[in-house]
């Protein structure tokens, strides 16, 4: 019963995007840290998209396609939760800096402003559910 409940949509987007939003702090950490090292090249961490994409599809109002053999293909691609896991991406564009670095500061600054805010955002959603959950179990004596 638990596992059905702790294994639907809303956990498993909150889980995959508070996972996410972690690792995105871990790399603008270490863009910010190498930010005067010669020739290092930022990252970041693509996720967001591809979770709209995904919840993009479910919510699109179209008729999906059966697929009636198994070796039929499918035009709209099934994409689940459990597909998408958050990808990190090295940006080698060339910097203006004669050193060959591209890491900005300021620009990593304010991504890891956002990402804390993002993160937080995300910590008290999963934390309303949980009082969600404790007072369906309680039966709203709590």
């Amino acid at each position: 019963m638990l596992q059905s409940i702790f294994s639907s949509e809303i956990f498993q987007v909150l889980e995959k995007s508070l996972n996410a939003a972690s690792l995105q702090h871990q790399i603008i950490s270490n863009n910010i840290a190498n930010v005067d090292t010669p020739g290092f090249k930022r990252s970041e961490v693509v996720f967001q998209n591809k979770l709209a994409q995904v919840l993009g599809f479910k919510e699109a109002n179209y008729l999906p396609l059966k697929v009636t053999h198994k070796n039929h293909i499918s035009i709209v691609p099934e994409l689940t939760i459990d597909d998408i896991n958050p990808e990190i991406v090295t940006k080698t564009e060339t910097s203006l800096r004669t050193d060959e670095n591209n890491v900005d500061i300021d620009y990593e600054m304010a991504k890891m402003a956002e990402n804390t805010a993002y993160y937080s955002s995300l910590a008290q959603l999963t934390a309303l559910k949980f009082k969600e959950l404790i007072s369906v179990i309680t039966e709203g004596r709590r």
